[in-house]
């Protein structure tokens, strides 16, 4: 019997190849080999042709060929592993890739591996024939143009930007690109007086964390909010307040002198995107550039307070990890709290250290951003022994009662959703055993005569497809139902865990980490004339109990 291939098609167009095709450069406008829709076009005719059933399309656009992180190439190899394609199709080597090694390594290893055949079309290159010595021709050819492309990129960046030209996606905050020159920075003015107002609060000696308090206490926008309220599309998926970092930023830039510092970071080379921060030797500096926002008294007088300020905190030796760091959520914007250490001094000459956590959101933003949520390292130490032990004591008690207890939690409408999974499972395993013998019978029709070739390829693609459907959502419920019986071997691993600490008299970190998943930290309130703090501790396995 003819092999049955499930056809699985590859495209990819990066910024290079859509900036260099014939089109872009309106030689022939109606020319549009290279774009996604006209590969899709040629390598759907091109399965059809031959029989085969096209199962999925994946698509990459603006990938570069050197990079194999793709997310459509990724989930090709994903569904090569499940068994859902066993060919992979590409118009041209290209396309799969420009790194000659990693090409390689994929046709030569990876591919066969997972039991899939690869065929490059306008090479008429393909993985079973006699042609693969000139499939690792071709892709060293698409290395060495990747290569030579990505070294003419560098040299055209560089002259750039030793002549003085900005490059970046965006201008700093405070300035603009100029209307007439998009490579030259000029001074936005509204954003250039909230530059000098931070500068200003800093000279007269208010903290980072402060300024952007008082920032988002005045409702200022944030930099990257305020561009795209101001001059893009109105809405930004970053945070709108000001942050510590924000502000430090802006006052450590020289751009803010009229200083253009560019070539700061770069990629490992033309195969490794990775960024990495460059030598100061190698930044390309320009002074005078465009318009000063600060003064040079300014900011000398500044950078004099940030230098005090980081030689105060090198001075100090670095703490011990505390204990609940990494396990501690604020309950109102859900971000983790940060440690705080203090030392008092006592009215008899004493010292006492504190250690206390609080907010990070609050922290770097301020009271627009969120609260204090401030809770004591000893009182909320005395909580965690206390709920850990009365938990020990109730399973040493009646491990049943607490099981039950904890089954119950997983309420009647998960049973009933449950319930329902299992019925649609039973169904979907009869569909897709209906569907594997209506294969067998096209092929039987097939081979009778009585069918022609063209319906069978249209009736074999439908019935595929639709088998390959019902098997990804048939596998995605399996996963479901043992989800939930990992959940009640998850109560018996919980129980097993706090039965050790009938006696706990002391915590450290291997039981903080062994027992809690994390704790959620309320605000401290006062009803009727006591202080009260909402805290919550969500067990491993388990969650809230």
């Amino acid at each position: 019997m003819k092999k049955l291939y499930k056809v699985g098609i590859y495209c990819r167009l990066s910024v290079d190849d859509a900036s260099n095709s014939t089109k872009a450069k309106n030689y022939i406008p109606g020319d549009e080999s290279v774009s996604i829709e006209n590969q899709h076009e040629i390598l759907s005719k091109f399965v059809m042709l031959n029989g085969w059933v096209e199962v999925k399309t994946y698509r990459d656009d603006g990938y570069s060929g050197g990079n194999f992180q793709r997310p459509g190439f990724q989930e090709m190899l994903e569904d090569a592993k499940a068994g859902i394609i066993n060919l992979i199709l590409v118009k041209d080597l290209s396309r799969l890739g420009r790194d000659f090694v990693e090409v390689g390594r994929y046709t030569d290893v990876v591919f066969p591996s997972l039991g899939c055949r690869f065929v490059s079309v306008l090479d008429c290159l393909d993985s079973e024939g006699d042609n693969t010595d000139m499939l690792h021709f071709r892709s060293l050819m698409n290395d060495y143009h990747l290569k030579d492309l990505s070294n003419k990129i560098r040299s055209v960046v560089h002259a750039k930007m030793q002549s003085g030209q900005y490059l970046a996606a965006y201008a700093p905050y405070g300035y603009r690109k100029d209307e007439d020159d998009k490579h030259k920075l000029v001074v936005d003015d509204e954003a250039a007086a909230i530059v000098r107002r931070i500068f200003d609060l800093r000279r007269s000696g208010a903290a980072y964390g402060k300024i952007a308090a008082t920032l988002n206490q005045e409702g200022v926008l944030a930099p990257r909010w305020y561009w795209a309220v101001r001059y893009g599309n109105g809405g930004c998926k970053y945070s709108k307040l000001w942050s510590y970092a924000t502000v430090k930023n802006i006052l450590n830039d020289t751009v803010y002198l009229g200083i253009l510092t560019q070539n700061r970071t770069g990629s490992r080379s033309y195969k490794d995107g990775t960024m990495i921060y460059k030598p100061k030797s190698e930044w390309i500096t320009h002074e005078d550039a465009h318009e000063a926002i600060i003064s040079p008294e300014t900011w000398e007088a500044v950078q004099e307070i940030n230098r005090l300020a980081k030689l105060r905190s090198v001075d100090n030796a670095p703490p011990a990890p505390a204990l609940f760091t990494g396990k501690l959520i604020c309950a109102d914007c859900g971000h983790p709290l940060v440690v705080n250490r203090e030392t008092r001094r006592r009215k008899n000459g004493g010292i006492k250290k504190y250690t206390s956590y609080y907010c990070s959101r609050y922290g770097t933003s301020g009271r627009s951003a969120c609260s204090w949520h401030r809770v004591y390292e000893i009182s909320l130490i005395e909580i965690v022994l206390q709920e850990i032990k009365a938990h020990a004591q109730a399973v040493t008690i009646n491990e049943a009662a607490v099981l039950d207890k904890l089954r119950k939690q997983a309420s009647a409408s998960d049973a009933a959703r449950l319930e329902g999974i299992r019925q649609e499972i039973s169904r979907l395993r009869r569909r897709v055993q209906e569907l594997e013998q209506m294969t067998a019978k096209l092929y039987e029709d097939k081979v009778g005569g009585s069918i022609s070739e063209a319906t069978f390829a249209m009736l074999i693609q439908k019935s595929e497809l639709e088998r390959v459907q019902k098997s990804e959502r048939l596998e995605h419920l399996l996963a479901e139902t043992g989800k939930a019986q990992q959940e009640a071997a998850d109560m018996q691993k919980w129980v097993a865990s706090i039965r050790k600490y009938l006696s706990l008299e002391e915590l450290d970190r291997d039981i903080v980490d062994e027992l809690i998943d994390h704790i959620e930290i309320g605000e401290r309130t006062v009803v009727d004339g006591q202080r009260r703090q909402d805290i919550k501790i969500y067990y491993r396995f388990v969650g809230l109990v």
